[in-house]
């Protein structure tokens, strides 16, 4: 079968209010310690640098993102070899935990990582509702750096509910629900629209971006329905069945239950649908995906970063790749690990930057200054894609979201 690509090119942009406020202050004789409170961290000479994962155990994403943390500590001394890389001639020690993909598995996993004081950064979450008024508020109440490589949801970086000190490598949903209304309605001649999600921040409103972008190009959506509510993914099925679906979005993770694939194969089953083309997101895009349904997933499409500038990449192509292969045994079953080599790496230079060298090799760290050292990142060439990061979150600012016909996905 040939390889279906469908391209575009998008950028994520958001209008910045800046206020300025001047603040008149009685003179005084005594300046002021920047350092004073929990603002700073002291490091001793030989103590680690407290680096935290908050990934899902379960999900393909949470698991890679891993992996490609741990090699980027690798990659420290310039080679994947295997051991650990210093950073200021200090050793890395990075404590995992699970985020469970909830709410509740964020602050949970967030209120553990908290507990080492001396945690300057975040690789995690892996899913945005671990992490929307979860996991990001906790760290940011600690002024603690949290970097996603795979949350997406919109209002994390939507200006109103943002928290100062997250960040994400991944690329903001919006981009993604118009690249896949744009190929529902141009490319594939969808008019009615079944949108399946489940509750979860990612999946409702990947689904309303692809929905609202569809009604603007004058489809109808012509059911939108939470696959676990009552009924599930019959009553989902039906839905679309009465509306006479002739395309079915599935904003729905391998991990969630039930999972994108049990959704799939409802819709494969009903014979009302047969003709129906259906649109998975890229939390469904990965290998577990097509074994579990095997030639029941030809002809189904995954909307997800376009894998094609990364694959060509001369070093993810000769290094990184090897290694990942090396460490996990097989290589990456989803397309967010580069995401989470960049956003260690990310850290990493915040650290560089903010750092503060004391007499016998400690470190002073003002972590205010790793905050503002992130939104100094602009043009940063990371394995992901080119990096720009907001005042809102969002590092990556522009990039392309590829269309893939099963079984032919990278």
């Amino acid at each position: 079968m040939t390889k279906t690509r469908w391209l575009i090119i998008g950028a994520v942009s958001s209008l910045l209010l800046v206020a300025v406020i001047a603040v008149l202050l009685w003179p005084s004789s005594e300046t002021a310690d920047p350092c004073a409170g929990s603002r700073c961290t002291s490091i001793a000479a030989g103590e680690p640098i407290f680096l935290g994962s908050l990934l899902s155990d379960d999900a393909t994403s949470g698991i890679d993102s891993l992996t490609s943390s741990e090699l980027a500590i690798d990659y420290l001394d310039g080679r994947f070899d295997g051991i650990a890389g210093r950073l200021l001639d200090h050793p890395i020690s990075l404590i995992s935990e699970n985020d469970d993909c909830t709410p509740e598995g964020g602050r949970l996993g967030a209120e553990r990582l908290l507990e080492e004081e001396k945690l300057l950064g975040v690789i995690g979450t892996t899913c945005s509702s671990s992490a929307l008024d979860a996991a990001d508020a906790l760290m940011t109440a600690r002024k603690t750096l949290i970097v996603s490589p795979s949350n997406s949801a919109p209002s994390l970086t939507d200006a109103e509910r943002h928290q100062r000190y997250y960040f994400r490598t991944a690329l903001n949903d919006l981009l993604q629900g118009e690249v896949a209304a744009e190929f529902a309605y141009n490319k594939i001649n969808g008019r009615k629209a079944a949108v399946m999600f489940s509750p979860s921040a990612y999946s409702s409103q990947l689904g309303d971006a692809f929905g609202n972008r569809f009604r603007l190009r004058g489809g109808i959506v012509a059911s939108r329905t939470d696959i676990e509510a009552k009924g599930g993914v019959s009553a989902a099925v039906k839905a679309a069945e009465r509306k006479k679906a002739d395309v079915v979005f599935v904003p729905v993770q391998m991990s969630s239950n039930p999972s994108c694939a049990d959704v799939v194969e409802a819709v494969r089953g009903s014979s009302a649908l047969r003709s129906a083309r259906i649109i998975v997101s890229e939390a469904c895009q990965d290998r577990t995906f097509l074994e579990a349904l095997g030639k029941r997933a030809d002809g189904v499409y995954a909307s997800g970063p376009d894998a094609g500038d990364t694959a060509d990449d001369p070093f993810y192509r000769s290094e990184y790749l090897p290694a990942f292969k090396r460490s996990a045994g097989a290589p990456p079953a989803g397309v967010f690990d580069t995401n989470a080599f960049d956003a260690v790496n990310l850290i990493f230079g915040a650290v560089r930057q903010a750092a503060q060298r004391q007499p016998g090799g400690g470190l002073l760290i003002d972590r205010e200054k790793l905050r503002s050292a992130l939104l100094d990142v602009k043009g940063y060439s990371g394995l992901s894609g080119t990096l720009d990061c907001s005042t809102t979150g969002d590092c990556a600012q522009g990039g392309r979201i590829a269309i893939y016909e099963a079984p032919n996905w990278p």
